[in-house]
């Protein structure tokens, strides 16, 4: 019932908060998902930010609830989280709920020349609250993913007070910052393939954001995202952002420390908390990467370095087939470059390659690889991290293009071998290459709940559910599916075969020992058995989701359920649990209407009782038909005696009496 003092335009979200659609608070954003204002009528004093998602962000719903056990104040006080229709464009959006006790953001997006802090200052209202932040998400096992100064603001109650950072779950992570807030091992990926969020990709950011604040002009104005790449896979990411700038050495040894390119040298909490407590630190150096001492001639440009060389083989496969068959790349790595360990990895790709004759795009991506295994997989126009590909798969699903090249990633191995240029510890490294198996398994699987769709879900947690049956929707759970077919149905249209390939395969992700039996029955070639297993599903999500009543979607099954009664041979059986389900049915009960199909203790009494009958009757016929052969003997044929006459009458007598039983059984009228 709609509430008389709210605009009916405004979108009711849980009990009495509403979102203001038409008053945007655009300096709040994150990325594509965009902020409004909102209110709890409760409370109308209690300003409210909301920010709404839509599927195609990958909005974080998995890590709603370890983000409202963060404590630290200068997080962004999340009061609330879930699903809502979004008018504007008619489909279900994911809603973020903060608490609006926020000012303005330090710096717009684009204008970091605008700011500047005093020294002093900075230490007391960010570097602190940021390490203190880092320590809490690190305990929690949570990590922000969209630090950069435009989402970071000041508190309400004034520019004195310690920073709040900004929304890090409406959006994959890193998705929505600028390449100059990443490593060059990310800084090159696709924005929805650089990976998930980390405690060093997020100190790196924060690296980069300090140098922002402590720098009196923007040094990257007019640069491209690729330029400052380059110049940072050339003298190194510190030396790129904080160039000639005279900071007070405190600040110029933090920032080599949590600037550093190589993760494993790159500071972390021990380093940062150190630092604060005003320990001098000495950082790791940067590896100063192998100068040619003649150059390489590609696609007409002159190349001293291997790194460089990897960053653009990909604008030109043909000339690159041409190098590697002259011999002139292998020259130049061994001879001008001379550095073993690219020479050995430019060997070991060349092995890879020699079973895929012609295949250029395979050929480009070992080189690059060889060359520089520290930068994202490029492979046939995608570029993503080892850890980055599932959500690249959601976003080609959104952009309605083909999934094959995704398989063809994973069989030939790309995100195993780029482990080997990452930072990541043995544990780390094990549970990624099993993922990788897991994967490759199900692509081989012919199954329902298998192939690519799972693997969507297992590389992406974030991912909801992409069935083409759920277009406008966002199911991530079990009470999103329930109330999302309930709708369905109302509309009408529905059949009860309601599981398709990519439903099947996010819920044996999200919950794989209940899934279990039902692809059990899914696979079946029977469909009353299909229909079965549909039914069990939704009455364990209705179950599990706490909602009470789903009518339209009973009706829908309650249509379809003929054959599947006929699991039971005894027809009276039939009736009464047909009687039983119509009558859950009617209370919009799916949790009792499949009990009682799969009432385990009726079916194994019919399936004896019938059993016994089937083995009474199959015996008597038998023995009818032994009778009748020794009748047709008529040489041998006589009753000789009054023993043959008993037998023949007894078997007549016993016939008689099992054919009775046996049909009585059947139609529903049991003698005993």
């Amino acid at each position: 019932m709609a509430n008389a003092n709210v605009d009916p335009t405004h979108i009711k979200f849980g009990k009495s908060v509403y979102i203001n659609p038409k008053m945007r608070l655009p300096q709040f954003d994150n990325g594509r998902s965009l902020a409004y204002q909102a209110y709890d009528i409760a409370n109308k004093a209690n300003k409210l930010i909301a920010i709404v998602a839509g599927a195609e962000n990958i909005p974080r719903w998995s890590a709603v609830g370890i983000y409202g056990k963060l404590d630290e104040v200068s997080f962004m006080r999340l009061v609330g989280s879930g699903i809502v229709r979004w008018p504007l464009d008619n489909k279900q959006k994911y809603v973020f709920m903060y608490s609006g006790s926020i000012g303005e953001c330090l710096v717009e997006r684009g204008k970091f020349s605008d700011i500047h802090w005093r020294h002093p200052d900075i230490v007391e209202y960010f570097i602190s609250p940021m390490v203190r932040m880092f320590k809490e998400m690190s305990d929690n096992n949570f990590f922000h993913g969209s630090i950069c100064p435009s989402n970071i603001y000041y508190s309400a109650s004034g520019n004195s007070d310690a920073i709040i950072l900004g929304d890090g779950l409406s959006a994959q992570p890193g998705s929505t910052q600028d390449a100059l807030f990443f490593p060059p091992s990310r800084a090159l990926a696709t924005p929805m393939g650089r990976g998930v969020a980390s405690l060093s990709g997020d100190i790196y950011a924060f690296g980069v954001s300090l140098v922002v604040f402590l720098r009196k002009a923007d040094p990257f104005a007019g640069l491209s995202d690729e330029d400052v790449v380059r110049r940072k896979i050339e003298i190194g990411s510190y030396a790129t952002l904080v160039g000639n700038e005279r900071f007070p050495a405190s600040f110029l040894e933090l920032l080599r420390g949590v600037l550093h390119d190589d993760e494993a040298q790159r500071w972390g909490l021990e380093e940062l908390f150190s630092w604060l407590d005003g320990t001098r630190l000495i950082p790791a150096s940067l590896t100063k990467k192998k100068k040619a001492n003649r150059p390489l001639i590609f696609s007409g440009q002159k190349y001293l370095y291997a790194e460089f060389l990897a960053i653009d083989l990909h604008t030109n496969p043909i000339e690159v087939a041409q190098i590697v068959e002259d011999g002139s790349l292998s020259r130049w790595i061994s001879t001008s470059i001379d550095d073993g360990a690219i020479t050995e990895r430019y060997e070991k790709a060349m092995e890879r390659v020699a079973n895929f004759s012609g295949d250029r795009e395979y050929l480009v991506t070992q080189i690059a690889m060889a060359l520089n295994p520290v930068l994202p997989i490029r492979y046939k126009g995608r570029c993503f991290t080892y850890d980055g590909l599932g959500a690249m798969m959601v976003e080609t699903i959104f952009e309605k293009r083909d999934l094959e090249c995704y398989k063809e990633i994973l069989n030939l191995n790309l995100p195993d071998q780029a482990l080997g240029g990452a930072a990541l510890a043995q544990n780390e490294m094990m549970s990624y290459l099993k993922l990788y198996d897991v994967c490759r398994a199900s692509l081989r699987r012919q199954k329902i709940g298998y192939g690519i769709e799972k693997c969507i879900y297992l590389l992406c947690k974030d991912a909801p559910c992409l069935s083409p049956k759920l277009d406008g929707y966002f199911v991530n759970g079990a009470k999103s599916v329930v109330l999302t077919f309930e709708a369905m149905c109302k509309q009408g249209g529905q059949v009860s075969l309601m599981l398709d390939q990519h439903l099947v395969a996010f819920f044996s992700v999200l919950n794989a020992s209940f899934m279990d039996d039902i692809i059990h029955d899914l696979s079946s070639s029977d469909k009353d058995s299909q229909i079965a297993g549909n039914l069990r599903f939704m009455a364990t999500m209705q179950k599990k989701s706490g909602i009470t009543s789903v009518p339209a979607m009973a009706g829908v099954f309650l249509s379809s359920l003929s054959g599947v009664y006929k699991a039971f041979n005894n027809r009276k059986m039939q009736q009464v649990i047909k009687e039983g389900v119509e009558k859950a049915a009617a209370a919009g009960n799916l949790t009792g209407m499949s009990l009682l199909l799969d009432d385990e203790t009726a079916l194994a009494r019919d399936k004896g009782a019938f059993r016994i009958a089937s083995a009474e009757y199959k015996m008597l016929v038998n023995e009818y038909n032994d009778y009748n052969r020794k009748l047709s003997n008529k040489k041998t044929y006589g009753i000789v005696n009054g023993h043959d006459a008993a037998a023949i009458v007894s078997w007549l007598a016993s016939t008689v009496i099992t054919v009775i039983v046996v049909l009585a059984f059947i139609s529903g009228n049991r003698i005993f």
